[in-house]
């Protein structure tokens, strides 16, 4: 099935905040021998540049390249390691998880989170926090921990990998769907508009440590200085028997286009002209007002004098643990959408949006 592998090579790379090389060489591979230029900033974001028949609108096209993960905080006496998030976890997930510590020679070494015994515990609730928790790795000393296993503070923490596919309903599982979907989509849109023409200046780029404060949002978006951004995501998919009221997020139901969260407001004319585009192309999709959560669109939108920005999301169950849903028809109406939109977006069109 088209893009699965490539969703798996991305998924399988570890690449948490602050440590996102992997994930950018693996963009790097793909679309640097193919783009017109390459642009980097100083905190490790990157894009790659496809100019069309028009040198005007800067399209910017962008997902995140990290995934939130763990670093190492302190190591006790008795070899167990402490850990401290990088993004935002849900503690109830975590328990006898596999972890890959990435020491300071660049070897993975396999850990268990565990945690005290229940009765041990200050609150018997049964609620665990982090603080609760530690990694297991088999060391009995913390000089074992640093001699043996080359293991510091400072040290990042990734799940596990592990990749798995429902081909009868075309759904997958694994991690970092969040923002692994980002970055494959833009990679397959440059890949497109290496071969098929567009009106603009594009722009495919993956950002860094968006999960700890959209921040290589910020400086990319300095250094690209784009007049439309379509902002890439993984977004949580929130269609549980408890939730369908509120429901923003279904799986199956196509691409997810956001009005709005707690960092943006899509610009109206903006978001009318993409459901409009959805609709004439009859791509899937779904609009989702957001209470809570944030994405890279909330440094970029900000920008400059403002750069008009849209949230385009392919739903994913179990966001922000060790596995989550994602459906591959959801995956290819984001794709069609993104492709869509950059082929209509033009000139004309941004002195629309500025009038």
């Amino acid at each position: 099935m088209k893009y699965v592998d490539l969703l798996k090579d991305l998924t399988m790379l570890p690449g948490v905040s602050g440590f996102e090389t992997p994930v950018r060489k693996y963009m790097e591979r793909e679309l640097f021998p193919i783009s017109d230029s390459v642009l980097k900033d100083n905190l490790g974001s990157i894009a790659f540049e496809f100019k069309g028949t028009n040198d005007s609108p800067k399209i910017l096209v962008v997902g995140h390249l990290d995934e939130i993960g763990f670093m190492v905080h302190s190591i006790s006496n008795k070899g167990l390691i402490r850990f401290t998030n990088l993004g935002g976890w849900d503690p109830r997930t975590l328990m006898s998880s596999p972890v890959e510590i990435i020491n300071q020679d660049g070897e993975k070494i396999i850990g268990i989170i565990g945690s005290v015994p229940i009765h041990h515990l200050k609150d018997t609730s049964g609620k665990l926090s982090l603080d609760d928790m530690y990694i297991d790795i088999g060391a009995e000393s913390d000089e074992e921990v640093k001699e043996l296993f080359k293991i510091r503070k400072g040290n990042f923490i990734v799940p596990v990998p592990h990749f798995a596919m429902i081909e009868r309903k075309e759904l997958i599982v694994s991690k970092a769907f969040d923002d692994r979907v980002g970055i494959a989509i833009a990679i397959a849109a440059g890949k497109h508009f290496k071969e098929n023409q567009h009106p603009n200046n594009l722009y495919c780029a993956g950002t860094v440590q968006e999960e700890v404060g959209t921040r290589g949002a910020q400086t990319l978006s300095s250094l690209v200085k784009p007049d439309i951004a379509i902002v890439l995501e993984g977004s949580p998919g929130d269609d549980f028997p408890t939730n369908r009221e509120e429901m923003q997020a279904k799986l199956n139901a196509g691409v997810q286009i956001r009005m709005i969260d707690p960092t943006m407001l899509c610009h109206p004319v903006l978001a009318n002209f993409v459901i409009d585009v959805a609709e004439e192309q009859k791509i899937p999709y779904q609009i989702a007002v957001r209470k809570s959560g944030g994405t890279d669109a909330g440094k970029i939108h900000l920008s400059g004098l403002g750069v008009p920005t849209v949230v385009l999301a392919a739903p994913v169950r179990y966001a922000h643990s060790h596995n989550g849903m994602l459906s591959m028809k959801d995956f290819r109406s984001t794709l069609d959408l993104t492709i869509a939109l950059i082929e209509r977006l033009d000139i004309k069109f941004l002195d629309s949006l500025r009038q």
